[in-house]
């Protein structure tokens, strides 16, 4: 049965259910995390809210689950997620990702809201992302970050296909990750988040 499975902060989600969407909502610094590959259609949606892990900072959503939150920040979360799909049959060459998110969220003419600034999350998400999937080695083959909206993506696991809402706009298709496509831009240049 095809559902619209919610993927929440720090969230993880795998399907190769033929009808499901995979959500995220309301990503503003965040980052949502696409991965398919199109030979087993499987796919996953990371909902990645920090970089990198903070000392002493659990992994753990307070009240929820004791069960560690890997998809939180992006360090663990693109190794977590790609473990998950190589154990439900995904395969490294075949893996491809779309990014959406990062937005300023924190901009002000304050020297605290400056960008740069340890509190604007929305840039360095973008940055901790791309290295980690250079990494390991998955091609980036699109991306609709930064920028000071919130927006919403939808995955849908039969076709490959990201489609994006920011707020106050029509829903888009950003890419179909399900046909063949290449890097939209060159590895080297992975730490740029300049338009």
């Amino acid at each position: 049965m095809a559902d619209i499975i919610a993927v929440e902060m720090g969230e993880t989600r795998l399907s190769n259910i033929r009808g499901d969407r995979l959500l995220a909502f309301g990503l503003g610094a965040c980052i949502g995390l696409c991965l398919y590959d199109p030979k087993r259609s499987l796919a996953a949606l990371v909902h990645i809210v920090l970089p990198q892990t903070l000392p002493h900072a659990p992994l753990r959503s307070p009240g929820k689950s004791s069960t560690p939150l890997l998809g939180k920040c992006a360090e663990t979360a693109v190794p977590h997620v790609l473990a998950e799909m190589y154990k439900n049959g995904g395969s490294a060459g075949s893996i491809r990702a779309a990014i959406v998110g990062g937005a300023r969220i924190f901009t002000s003419s304050s020297p605290v809201g400056t960008p740069g600034s340890r509190l604007e999350i929305g840039p360095r998400n973008i940055i901790a992302v791309k290295e980690a999937l250079a990494l390991a080695r998955i091609p980036l083959v699109a991306e609709e970050v930064g920028g000071r909206c919130g927006r919403t993506v939808t995955f849908e696991v039969e076709t490959g296909r990201v489609l994006v809402r920011a707020i106050g706009a029509e829903e888009k298709l950003l890419v179909d990750l399900s046909g063949v496509c290449s890097p939209i831009r060159e590895m080297e240049r992975i730490g740029s988040i300049e338009r």
